[in-house]
């Protein structure tokens, strides 16, 4: 069984900042696991983290 490559644009909605890199490949059987395990509503990277980080 060999692993599956598929564009990383697939996964652009995971992204606070999304940008388009159409050659990126990512192994899709670990970005599917990856989106499956994230909360609802949370991005990568997290806007609360990024916001405290902000204040410090």
């Amino acid at each position: 069984m060999g692993t599956e490559l598929v564009s990383g644009d697939q996964y652009n909605d995971l992204f606070l900042a999304p940008a388009s890199h159409p050659f990126l490949l990512v192994d899709k059987a670990i970005w599917e696991l990856v989106k499956a395990n994230l909360p609802k509503g949370y991005f990568i990277p997290d806007y609360r983290i990024i916001n405290h980080l902000k204040h410090m």
